[in-house]
């Protein structure tokens, strides 16, 4: 006699349901370009619910200037970034790797639904809100910076370290 298994609910499953909750941002970053100038560019990101709960104590600065609550359905469409332009700054762009992070930053408030501090539709930002963003640009937030590792960079050691004594 075979044994059934059970489906397996939305609350176990780890795939994101189109009206579950989610919180994007908007930072302050900087773009460096050829001769090596930095450009200003707002960029949308999910923010984890730790993180949240992190910006609404205000204890600490942020590159955000925006946060807008709303859900998985209304910002992915057909696997593609949608970004709704009465709430978002023209020329605000997904951040890298966007779906797969909004995808785990939701997941985060499935866990932790004590931390959706910011009403559904609704924003913040620096002046009103639920709760007033510590805006800060500094320090930079640099997103295609290459880090140019120098002979000068290693850590000289004691000449006994890799022998056995």
């Amino acid at each position: 006699m075979s044994q059934s298994i059970s489906p397996i609910t939305n609350i176990q499953s780890n795939d994101v349901q189109g009206l579950e909750y989610i919180v994007l941002g908007v930072a302050t970053c900087y773009q460096r370009d050829d001769e090596g100038r930095l450009t200003e560019v707002q960029v949308a990101e999910p923010i984890p619910a730790a993180d949240l709960d992190c910006l609404a104590r205000e204890v600490r600065s942020t590159s955000y200037s925006l946060l807008y609550a709303t859900t998985y359905a209304e910002i992915i469409h057909d696997d593609q970034p949608h970004l709704p332009s009465d709430i978002f700054p023209a020329g605000a762009i997904p951040g890298e790797n966007f779906i797969r992070r909004v995808q785990a930053a939701t997941r985060t408030y499935r866990s932790k639904p004590e931390f959706r501090h910011l009403p559904l539709h609704d924003t913040c930002t620096p002046e009103a809100g639920v709760f007033k963003l510590n805006y800060d640009p500094e320090p930079r937030r640099v997103i295609n910076a290459t880090a140019e590792v120098s002979e000068s960079d290693n850590v000289k050691q004691h000449a006994h370290t890799h022998n056995v004594l």
